[in-house]
């Protein structure tokens, strides 16, 4: 189809300018004044950046912006683009259209950059109004925010999937503080700065400012976002949603322009507009269901790999218990540390666990303990039977969990004297990750319990405290509630 390149006003002066300063600062070296050796090429002007073949003719600084559809980079200052800006605003508002300017934020940190972006902040000319952007850390998480419209959308999916990732930093109006003769003036921020792609905490990250008045749609991107990413996305999205007149003067919108659709085509736009809308909606909520995952997952995931003390003794109980298996903090049901640290019961078996965590390799003294603690079982008021004791170690804990050793211990005499299990934390977590409740059984009960098995209710339980057993007297004794 024949068409015409969709008009843009472009901030910069023309890629011919910079090749002059370049080549005089190749030429003058360090002996060059201190302005020349100051200016840097914005990356809107970069030789190889192929305007035709993305459908835009660039009016750059020094050109008519008057009929542009878009800004780009528009610059606030008098001789750099602010007459310019000013011509396109005003154009697009007598023609009812909507201004859509495209302001990149940010520096660079290897490469070009824009002397007009100041230290991260966008000027928004005609009023007293700046946005100003703080870096977040490294592996931040982005999302789209809620209720986007289908070209916002579009470019929250195209910055979300865009590789490598731009440097994510948050967005914030500021108004300005003026100083004259009468005394220091303070401005609040005017228009509204909606987020399109935002933090966990609700920090825009990506967002367009509209101004006061409606006119002007400003979006704000990161430095590092590519020009060719930004500029189809203005020809496929944003431009013949918010400048559909702008597309219809370039002859670009007679087949994407609803009045001009066969019935057929108008079918197929429905269907692929209802399948960005649903995917939207439905990687909205996968993003929520992850969220609701990590959050449950975190305290025992922290606590089995590196927790010590308390928070791993409560993830090794958290754990035992999503397999079905009764637990019981014995540190709080006995008010002290005296023995085991905890007791689990589970289709008619029972065990003392006794929870260690170790620096580096597990120390024997630990299996020691549990043994100990077994041997003194028996003579704690109200104990009753218990099948035998399981230690649960966490070692080498310092270390990265995918390089510790496998095994906690090693030594072929300790393995052999052994005579209650001891499980490694690693294994535990292995089975828990895999929601593989009948190997986290198996850990404790041995293979019996590995499958499915009657735990025992409250009248059970009652009925083994209460009632002597002829076993007793052989079995271990197992903490039963005192009356």
């Amino acid at each position: 189809m024949t068409q015409l390149p969709v008009p843009v006003h472009v901030g910069s002066e023309p890629p011919e300018h910079w090749d002059d300063i370049e080549a005089r600062q190749r030429q003058v070296g360090e002996d060059a004044a201190p302005w020349l050796q100051k200016q840097r090429r914005p990356t809107v002007a970069t030789a190889d950046l192929d305007w035709t073949r993305l459908g835009f003719e660039p009016r750059w600084v020094g050109f008519d912006a008057a009929d542009c559809a878009a800004a780009l980079q528009p610059s606030v200052y008098t001789g750099r683009g602010a007459d310019e800006f000013d011509r396109f605003r005003r154009g697009a508002e007598s023609r009812g259209e909507t201004a859509v300017v495209v302001s990149p934020i940010g520096h660079l940190e290897d490469g070009p950059f824009s002397i007009f972006q100041g230290d991260g902040t966008v000027l928004i000319g005609g009023t007293n109004t700046s946005i100003s952007c703080q870096r977040i850390g490294k592996g931040a998480r982005v999302r789209a925010a809620a209720d986007l419209g289908d070209a916002d959308g579009q470019l929250a999916r195209r910055l979300l999937s865009s590789n490598p990732a731009p440097v994510w930093r948050s967005l914030s109006l500021s108004g300005a503080v003026l100083e004259s003769v009468f005394g220091r003036e303070e401005h609040a921020p005017e228009g509204k700065l909606l987020p399109i792609l935002e933090t966990e905490l609700g920090e825009p990250v990506v967002a367009a400012w509209v101004s006061p008045d409606g006119v002007e749609r400003r979006y704000v991107v990161p430095v590092e976002t590519p020009w060719p990413l930004l500029l189809s996305w203005l020809l496929e999205q944003a431009l013949p949603e918010v400048v559909p007149g702008a597309m219809r003067r370039a002859r670009r919108t007679l087949a994407l322009d609803e009045d001009f659709m066969t019935r057929r085509e108008r079918h197929a736009h429905a269907a692929l507009a209802a399948l960005e809308t649903d995917y939207a909606a439905r990687r909205l909520r996968m993003g929520l269901e992850l969220e609701e995952a990590q959050s449950a997952a975190v305290g025992v995931r922290e606590g089995l790999l590196y927790g010590t003390g308390k928070q791993l003794v409560d993830a090794v109980r958290s754990v035992l218990e999503s397999a079905g298996i009764t637990v019981t903090d014995l540190d709080e049901q006995l008010g002290d540390t005296t023995n085991a640290d905890l007791l689990c019961t589970h289709g008619g078996g029972a065990r003392l666990v006794e929870v260690k965590s170790a620096s580096g390799s597990a120390p024997e003294r630990a299996y020691q303990d549990l043994v100990r603690h077994l041997r003194e079982w028996s003579s704690l008021p109200g104990s009753i039977p218990v099948d035998g004791g399981a230690l649960v170690i966490s070692h080498e804990v310092r270390s990265v969990p995918l390089e510790r050793s496998a095994k906690p211990y090693a030594r072929p005499e300790f393995l052999a004297a052994q005579t209650e299990p001891v499980i490694s934390a690693l294994d535990l977590f292995a089975a828990w990750r895999d929601e593989d409740t009948g190997t986290i059984r198996e850990l404790l009960f041995g293979r019996a319990s590995g499958s499915a098995m009657r735990s025992p209710t409250a009248a059970d339980a009652s009925a083994r405290i209460d009632e002597p057993s002829a076993s007793s007297t052989v079995r271990r004794r197992w903490f039963g509630s005192r009356q």
